[in-house]
């Protein structure tokens, strides 16, 4: 059978994507093969497509750490003809193993899980790892005591994928959450999808002394760097801030009287975990749970196959506002 793949390569010391004509001995060994229904564009995904930054371990590689579908093949007995399933995290698929950005894929059966219920083939990774990662967060929050009622809570990167979910999972539950972004022309979809305020990228913090007005009673940091350290600055007493993005950089310079004058904490959030390990942030993200996004059809919108390429440079070049999921 013949089917197309995105496929990074690297040429003359660059990194380049291209569309190419693809045979199942092309991929990578695996037990199951799977008709590619859906596929989730993460920051990561669109800094590999692009040939930006180390995301692809191996060349020539077909990135994308997402996908859903229907198995074509499969010699486990696990998996049957037809059955519904998705792949997603783990630290192979997309960045040293074939990936998602593929009309079929073959991966190891261990990797593979089936749609849970609760979830359909497009939700399952429209929410996937973005929406889980916010979802840890939340609960991060919650397992550290901070409650609606002891003040607002901070979200920077606001328009980007991870940081719409956390807004939206938020307000549902019942938080007063203000959005940090640059982009001047997204205040009102951020108020759409939950924000009570919306502040610039300067809006975070009041000055740059080491300590500043104590204003957040939790922060839920996507971009590190400059924005990470003025929220630092400004969190009120044994406040928690939840970080796990780099859009912003990766190394953050802040001092450390928020920790031993205010004992604010700093929890790094790492969920780049199959769906087969996940526990009660995935299960509260299915259908009735609480963390369910209120506004998925606002966060969430498809692209074709064929668009993945150019929506992932204009990701690169001028940012991201919510999730986009590749229609096969």
């Amino acid at each position: 059978m013949s089917f197309t793949a995105l496929r990074l390569f690297q040429e003359n010391g660059q990194r380049v994507s291209r569309y190419v004509d693809q045979s199942l001995d092309d991929l990578d060994a695996g037990d199951v093969v799977i008709e590619s229904h859906y596929a989730a564009v993460n920051y990561k995904d669109a800094r590999a497509v692009s040939g930006v930054g180390n995301v692809i371990k191996r060349f020539p590689c077909v990135p994308g750490i997402e996908v859903s579908g229907t198995v074509l093949s499969s010699t486990s007995d696990r998996f049957t003809k037809g059955q519904a399933v998705t792949v997603q995290g783990g630290q192979l698929f997309g960045i040293r193993h074939d990936g998602a950005f593929s009309q079929c894929v073959r991966v190891p059966a261990e990797w593979v899980a089936p749609i849970p219920e609760g979830f359909d083939a497009r939700d399952v990774v429209a929410l996937g790892i973005g929406a889980y990662t916010s979802a840890v967060a939340v609960e991060e929050l919650e397992r550290r005591g901070v409650k609606p009622q002891d003040g607002p809570i901070a979200v920077t990167g606001a328009t980007g994928g991870c940081s719409s979910f956390a807004i939206d999972m938020l307000a549902g539950l019942g938080y007063t959450v203000v959005a940090s972004t640059g982009k001047t022309t997204a205040h009102d979809y951020l108020r759409r999808i939950g924000a009570s305020e919306v502040v610039g990228r300067d809006g975070l913090c009041s000055g740059d002394k080491p300590l500043e007005e104590q204003r957040w009673a939790g922060a839920i940091d996507a971009v590190g760097g400059a924005p990470l350290d003025q929220v630092l600055r400004s969190m009120k007493k044994r406040g928690v801030v939840c970080s796990f993005g780099n859009a912003a950089g990766e190394k953050v310079e802040t001092s450390i009287y928020p920790f031993i004058l205010r004992s604010v904490t700093l929890a790094g959030i790492n969920a780049n975990h199959p769906v087969a390990t996940r526990g009660t942030a995935w299960t509260r993200m299915a259908k009735g749970g609480d963390l369910r996004p209120r506004h998925l059809d606002s966060i969430c919108f498809d692209i074709a196959f064929r668009d993945l390429k150019t929506y992932c440079d204009q990701v690169i070049s001028s940012g991201i506002q919510g999730r986009a999921v590749v229609n096969f």
